[in-house]
């Protein structure tokens, strides 16, 4: 066995003496920290291949030692000590083809966020469509509307003129 999977070994067992010690079942302590009882596992076995993100398995083991009052310094300059001697023996290479990826990932973001309004997609009309839409048809209600007041009105002071005519007519008899 190697010296970083000692790390993380000593890391698991200290959890899991712990725990048993306390009488905290596997499945109360995964519940109570939120993560699922494989992941428990995982850390208490020292099976650092079971995590992708690192900082998750850091945030982790800061929880869980909180969580078990464990002397959280202590385990967290362990894995330290891990991520270093992990991390010292990436090649350069490794990391320069890494570094060139992201780059070209962030540089892919890039071009998709900046954009001329010639070559914007044009999702502001098909949000327009309703608002035009609805403002026509109410232009259109108002418009027919009116034109039917003002008949209906033109009407009405048709009627009242022939009325008043003939009233007229009566009294001059």
């Amino acid at each position: 066995m190697n010296k970083r999977s000692v790390l993380v070994k000593e890391i698991g067992n200290t959890f899991k003496e712990r725990r048993e010690e306390i009488g905290i079942k596997l499945e109360e302590a995964a519940g109570d920290l939120e993560i699922t009882v494989a992941q428990l596992e995982n850390l208490e076995d020292g099976n650092i291949n079971a995590f992708k993100d690192i900082f998750f398995l850091k945030e982790l083991i800061k929880k869980y030692a909180t969580y078990l009052n464990v002397n959280e310094e202590e385990l967290m300059e362990d894995f330290n000590d891990f991520v270093f001697d992990y991390t010292s023996k990436i090649p350069v290479e490794e990391i320069e083809q890494k570094v060139k990826e992201i780059e070209k990932l962030e540089e892919k973001e890039t071009r998709k966020r900046i954009s001329s309004p010639y070559t914007r997609k044009k999702v502001r009309n098909a949000k327009m469509k309703p608002v035009y839409f609805f403002s026509v048809i109410t232009v259109i209600l108002v418009s027919i509307t009116l034109i039917i007041l003002n008949v209906f009105l033109n009407k009405q002071r048709e009627l009242n003129l022939n009325l008043g005519s003939e009233i007229i007519y009566e009294f001059t008899k």
